[in-house]
């Protein structure tokens, strides 16, 4: 029939998902979603410095050293300007739905409303996962570790040695997939009474290690056998939304049917490489 054809979801898509139910419900199963943890955990404090361009330019400041004082003798002044760093906001993304005007009449389940939490999710989603691509790149693009590793508290200990001694301050996070928070499920020292609070075997909390938040999100970037997790400060990431995400609905007479979009405009970068550090997980 005509009125099936033209638009995607299709009016028989509607029936079979039950928006358009014989048996009308109002209760909607949407999909499942992972955890979006890494865009609250960078630096989003140049967002409003780029207003019009494509680039925020960051200046960073140089280690000043001291020197003996030499009474007669003129200090040498020094230049506390370090190499600035750039953020080209290059991504566009959109995420668009459609429903025509029959099905949206006869649809009382809310298909629009629904589908406008999927649009949105899924956008903001793709400013977490970008992010959690640059996390490879910290200290130079070295990564602790093996691919496929089990994580120890050895590899926590480690880290936090080489970012304490690149002065790096302590308030941290720790970023993991699911295979990770299964490893520290094994490690005594972060599961017993004895040495936490509160017990995360009954709970399934992990709470804190070392004083950082531990994180668990499905978006990490793969590796070849297991993701790239991240132990870092805020200030080793650096992300500016020129365009926050935002829905809007193009209700469109001449073809029958409304559309929804939602957009985002971004950049990210990093801001200070030496302040974080990735690891390999043991499965992707």
């Amino acid at each position: 029939m005509a009125y099936n054809t033209g638009t995607d979801p299709t009016l028989a898509e509607l029936i079979t998902a039950a928006f358009i139910p014989q048996m009308f419900s109002k209760n909607v199963i949407e999909t499942v979603k992972s955890n979006l943890v890494v865009a609250a955990n960078v630096n989003v404090e140049y967002r409003s410095d780029l207003r019009m361009g494509y680039v925020v330019n960051i200046p960073l400041m140089a280690a000043v050293s001291d020197s003996e004082v030499t009474p007669g003798t003129e200090p040498t002044p020094q230049d506390a300007l370090g190499s600035p760093t750039s953020i080209t906001v290059d991504q566009w993304r959109e995420a668009t739905i459609e429903i025509s005007d029959m099905a949206s009449i006869q649809d009382i389940v809310g298909y629009l409303a629904k589908a406008a939490v999927e649009t949105a999710y899924t956008i903001v989603k793709r400013v977490d996962t970008a992010l959690g691509a640059r996390f490879q790149t910290l200290q130079a693009s070295t990564v602790y570790g093996s691919d496929g590793q089990t994580f120890t508290d050895d590899i926590v200990l480690a880290i936090q040695e080489t970012l304490d001694e690149g002065d790096v301050p302590a308030e941290r996070v720790i970023i993991i997939d699911p295979s990770t928070r299964a490893d520290i499920f094994k490690i005594d020292k972060f599961v017993r009474t004895d040495y936490q609070r509160e017990t995360a075997i009954p709970t399934g909390r992990l709470g804190q290690m070392y004083g950082m938040p531990v994180l668990i999100t499905n978006n990490l970037t793969a590796a070849t056998t297991g993701n790239y997790g991240v132990i870092m400060h805020r200030d080793a990431l650096a992300l500016v939304t020129q365009q926050s995400p935002r829905t809007r609905v193009d209700v469109q007479v001449n073809k029958f049917r409304t559309l929804m979009l939602t957009d985002v405009i971004y950049g990210s970068a990093v801001l200070r490489t030496t302040f974080g550090q990735s690891f390999y997980t043991r499965k992707s």
